[in-house]
């Protein structure tokens, strides 16, 4: 094959050769060599590449050594197990949070998981509870912070005032699994699990049943961490901290042994592994090997009278929320990337784009200072290192996303605007603006990820998708504006 042949081989043609392999195949299951043979490649180096690329940028397929398979297919009938808290046993119920976030496609919502008893076949009815933050954002912290705030808004509407005010004070509003009749008919107590298996991926469809807690040893759970930490450090090794949390947990499920992994819940996983923790570089959350602490140091104080902030300072997506901004951390970085794009290289036009309309409320002058530290040092190293010629391709789908981030915030403003009467909006447009918004910022953090180097097939794909995504927001932010702006609904009540 030439060089001009190879280049001619479009993404639509990489994908419709993976589709027929895919109906070959009994098992979800195809190889790289079997896909450039079925493409005319043989071993073409530079297809090679190309169709790892596309088949990374699908998402559909676990990937190891050359081979692929579905996700959906690999999780089929896969077996985990679940641990409700003393707190959920008592009030009846059970959070979704990250319980399921490593066995289901992550485009299933939390709360949009059915669950299915095994025993009768019915689904599980959900319910609203009102608490406070502390109380149940533990059951979410394995969602990632950066993803955490997104679900519980999408969640419910209620939960809006969250893109600007995070804390120990704030209210919650959560759907949840009603699951008191079980709990009383099982005489549920702490220790005993709910027997999960993957029903549907896509769906995001779990058939469950009572697993006492006699059945449930010790010794299987301690093995069922390991096996767990085994695979999650295959996966830290293989990505390092590229990875969402619910990817890193799904690739350790791949890559561990299965029945030794299902004895443990991803509670008990957090609550128990002494090996792994949540690290967080640049806005980014991931699970990473502790680091060892050097022998014989003592760990570190403060000079007498000097004392830290008394808000968030060692995290930007909490630090964001905190102070009040809706950004995400990809977002910030879209900002500052599109700048340098622009050739507009000073920090305060910079900050007034990303921050101007806002009212930052920091808990202390040592919040704001580490605030403003860590958006000017990001802003410098992201402009520094900015390479245009890398960049070419994606600048400009990245400056339509920045344009869409742009009405979003304008958005947020009327709805600032009208305090507490958010709560009042159609729930289902709410949802699915988050859902939107949600897609668009991890798109962006493709476009933002330096090791991107797309094709044009890709973009054009990806450029597709924003277009449509674009219209949905256009959409729905008009319609709810035309909801949430009083004067409008007063002039319908003249009329």
């Amino acid at each position: 094959m030439t060089s001009g042949e190879k280049t001619a081989i479009s993404g639509e043609a990489i994908g419709g050769a993976v589709e027929k392999l895919l109906a070959a195949s009994k098992n979800g299951k195809f190889t790289r060599a079997a896909l450039l043979r079925e493409l005319g490649g043989g071993r073409s180096q530079s297809l090679a590449s190309r169709v790892d690329t596309w088949l990374e940028a699908d998402g559909r397929f676990f990937a190891d050594g050359g081979e692929y398979i579905l996700k959906s297919v690999f999780f089929k009938g896969f077996r985990f197990v679940i641990t409700p808290d003393d707190w959920e046993i008592a009030n009846g119920i059970l959070l979704p949070g990250h319980r399921f976030c490593a066995y289901l496609n992550g485009d299933v919502f939390p709360s949009e998981v059915k669950l299915i008893a095994r025993q009768g076949g019915h689904a599980v009815a959900t319910r609203e509870i009102t608490a406070p933050l502390p109380q149940v954002f533990h059951y979410h912290m394995l969602l990632g912070s950066e993803q955490v705030f997104d679900f519980m808004i999408a969640d419910s509407a209620a939960n809006a005032g969250l893109r600007y005010k995070a804390d120990s004070a704030s209210q919650v509003t959560l759907h949840v699994f009603d699951l008191a009749k079980f709990y009383r008919d099982c005489q549920f107590q702490p220790g005993d699990a709910l027997a999960c298996e993957v029903a549907d991926f896509d769906k995001g469809e779990v058939v469950f049943d009572y697993l006492t807690g006699s059945e449930r040893v010790a010794s299987a759970v301690r093995k069922g961490v390991v096996a767990l930490e085994a695979g999650l450090k295959k996966t830290v090794d293989r990505f390092d901290n590229y990875l969402e949390m619910p990817e890193q947990l799904a690739y350790s499920c791949f890559y561990a042994d299965a029945a030794s992994a299902a004895a443990a819940s991803l509670d008990e996983f957090s609550r128990l592994t002494e090996r792994f923790e949540i690290a967080f570089d640049s806005g980014h959350s991931a699970l990473a090997e502790r680091a060892a602490e050097p022998a014989g140091e003592e760990p570190a104080t403060l000079p007498e009278g000097i004392s830290l902030s008394r808000g968030e300072t060692g995290e930007i997506a909490a630090m964001l929320r905190e102070v009040g901004s809706p950004l995400t951390p990809a977002e910030v970085d879209g900002f500052a990337i599109d700048q340098a794009y622009a050739r507009e290289l000073d920090f305060e036009e910079f900050f007034a784009r990303a921050f101007g309309r806002e009212k930052l409320h920091f808990t202390d002058e040592a919040q704001q200072a580490a605030f403003y530290n860590y958006v000017e040092d990001r802003f410098e190293e992201l402009t520094e290192n900015y390479d245009r010629i890398d960049d070419e391709l994606k600048a400009p789908l990245r400056s339509v996303i920045m344009e869409l981030v742009d009405d979003k915030l304008a958005f947020f403003d009327l709805l600032t605007a009208m305090g507490e009467k958010v709560s009042q909006l159609p729930h289902d447009d709410f949802h699915r603006l988050a859902e939107v918004s949600m897609q668009l910022n991890e798109i962006l953090k493709q476009l933002d990820d330096p090791h991107f180097e797309p094709v044009q097939d890709e973009i054009d794909r990806l450029t597709a998708l924003v277009e449509e995504r674009a219209d949905d927001q256009d959409e729905l932010i008009a319609r709810l504006s035309g909801k949430a702006d009083p004067e409008e609904e007063n002039t319908k009540e003249d009329q």
